[in-house]
Parts: structure tokens; sequence; C-alpha cells
């Protein structure tokens, strides 16, 4: 008499009887014949599923999916024809747990793989290729690390499973992982509180690399490299600064690139009173629209009178540059320029003065 109570809700009282009443290896070879059947079956379909998709799809990341999904799929679906059919022997009840749990642990085991080959794939024909599109080297150092995590943990539960499938309490190695994972991220806080901020300054667009920065303490520099614990920004002085990205995303900074490459350049001076600061205008104004070349036109070249301090006449002339790299050398022959124009229309530059305070 052949035991099939497992199909019941499926086939129905009536037809598990019939067949109960069968040679039991008869079925249960007729069970794996059936289950071989249906996994050659759907794997004809997914093969030709694959095929019509990789034809309208631009993409390889769905094609491999599929691809990935057709083994495991064949396999579990002879692993459950086999699982009945084991079942349906009367085999003795201590040797067919151990049978059984041995099926179901090769089953476990087929989707852990499964499982794991899928992360795989979205990494390598997913992540990976967009990683590759982006000029930071952020994500290039984020991606293999996230990638073994998320393998290891799919090991880590689905070995949980299997020993929860042979009778062996998970409760302690639950409470371990938990217990371990607490103490893992305390341990790594600072590490992870940077990498992090580093996520987070590439998806804010705070910079990227080739970004000409000025940070909160005063430097100025071109960002060097984004790292997964830290930012390496090289100083015209070609020094490197390495920044934590914690720090970083904290401090206040000013991007020359943003919203775009043009920048104004401001060049301070002042004159002697008693000169009429129309004339100064009117001199500078034309003066270095006339002779600096490579500034803008629109926004156009501007002289303002903007102080009357203690010994001088004080103006800033402002123009515009299409690039910041040209800002510092405009700025020097503007000021260059300004002085010998000063001097040539007799408009004398007052010395720097300094108050002294004696003590009493």
């Amino acid at each position: 008499m052949t035991n099939l109570t497992i199909l019941e809700p499926y086939i129905g009282t009536e037809m598990t009887n019939q067949l109960g009443t069968l040679d039991p290896i008869a079925v249960s070879a007729g069970f794996l014949v059936l289950s071989f059947v249906v996994a050659l079956l759907v794997l004809t379909f997914l093969k030709l599923l694959t095929k019509q998709i990789a034809k309208r799809t631009k993409t390889e990341l769905d094609d491999k999916l599929l691809e990935s999904a057709q083994t495991p799929i064949f396999r579990v679906i002879i692993i459950g024809g086999l699982y009945i059919s084991i079942v349906n022997l009367g085999i003795d009840s201590s040797v067919l747990d151990v049978i059984l749990k041995l099926i179901l642990t090769i089953a476990y085991l087929t989707v852990i793989l499964f499982v794991v080959n899928l992360i795989n794939v979205v990494f390598k024909f997913g992540l990976n290729k967009l990683a590759d599109k982006t000029d930071n080297t952020l994500d290039d150092e984020i991606l293999p690390i996230l990638h073994k995590t998320i393998n290891v943990v799919v090991w880590i539960f689905g070995l949980i499973m299997i020993l929860g499938a042979w009778g062996v309490d998970v409760t302690p190695f639950l409470a371990g992982l938990g217990i371990a994972g607490l103490a893992v991220s305390f341990a790594l806080q600072p590490t992870l509180s940077n990498i992090f901020s580093g996520i987070s300054l590439i998806i804010d667009k705070v910079f990227k690399v080739g970004d000409k920065i000025q940070l909160d303490s005063g430097e100025v520099g071109i960002v060097h490299e984004i790292s997964l614990r830290s930012t390496r920004i090289r100083t015209f002085d070609n020094e490197i600064i390495i920044i934590p990205n914690d720090n970083l995303a904290k401090a206040k900074m000013k991007n020359y690139t943003q919203p775009d490459l043009k920048v104004r350049v401001v060049v301070p001076f002042g004159v002697e009173y008693g000169n009429d600061p129309e004339k100064v205008i009117k001199l500078i104004e034309g003066s270095i629209s006339k002779n600096i070349k490579g500034i803008m036109s629109d926004p156009a070249v501007s002289v303002v009178f903007t102080e009357m301090a203690d010994s001088s006449l004080n103006f800033s002339a402002r123009f515009w540059v299409e690039h910041y790299d040209n800002a510092y050398g405009k700025k020097l022959e503007a000021t260059d320029l300004i002085h010998k124009e000063l001097n040539k229309a007799k408009i004398g530059i007052p010395f720097p003065t300094q108050t002294i305070h004696l003590k009493k």
C-alpha cells in the first residue's frame, strides 16, 4: 500500500486512493519520470523566454538572470519528485526521516546557490557596470564589500535553515548573531560613519573627482580621490590633504564648479583722497575690458567705489572668466594692469598705514 497522503490537497482523496492500490515502486518511478518531464518542459520554456527577452532588450542583466534561474528550477522540480517518490515507498520511519532530511538539505543548498548566483549576476551585469560609468571610486570600493557581505548573510541564514531541518535548535544561533552584530556595529561605528558619509556626499552631488573646492578651514584644492573612508584633496602646492568623509560631510565648503565653471574675479585697490571716483571707475573699467584677453563680456567688467577708508578711497574691480582655472592668473594680470594705469594717469596710491598704541 502506497503512502500518498502528501498529494491529497493537490489531486484529491479519490485519486490518491486509486494510486495507493498500485505497486509503490512503480508509482515512485512514475513520479520521478513525471518530475523529469515537467522539469524539461519548464527548462525549455525558460530558454525560449530568455531568447525572446534577449531580442527585445539591450541590457544583459535580464537575460543573465533568466539563464541563472534555468538549472536551479530544473533541479528543484526533480528534487520535489524525488521527495514524493521516497515518501511513497513506505520505508521505515526512522530511515525515511534521515533520507527526507538529506533531500531537504539538497533542496536548501540548491536554493542557496541559486540566490547567491542571482546576487552575483546583479552585481556583475548591473551594479558594477553602473559603477564603471561614474567618475568617483567610492562605488568601486563599496560594491565588492557589499557583494561579499550579502553572500555571507545568505549563506548564514541558509545554513540556519538546514540546521533547523535536522531538528537543531537555531534560537541560540540567532541570538548569537544578534549579539555579534551589535558588537561589530559598535566597533565599526567610526568606519561605517565615514562610509555612509561618503555615500551621502556622492548621492547629494556635493562634489566629484576633479572639482575645485575650498574647505571651511581655508584650504583650496582639487578633489583627487573619493575612497571608502576618506577624500583626498590635492592643493595647488601639489600636497594631498586627507579628510575623513564624516568630517567632510559636516564641513562647510565652497565648490567652484557649481552651478557651472565660470567664476567672478575681484581685485580690490585704493587711491589717494582728492581723486575723482568717477574718473577712476571709467579708467579701470575701460583698461581691463580693452587689455585683458579671455574674460567674459557678459557680465561686463565693473568697478565699484566701496569705501572711504582712513587713508584711501577703496574700489573693487570685478569681472568674470569662463573657467575657474583661469581666475588666479587673470587676477594677477588685472592687479598689475591697475597699478600701471593708476601710475600712468598720475593717480596716487596711498601707502598702507598702521596705528601704534603706546602703553602708558
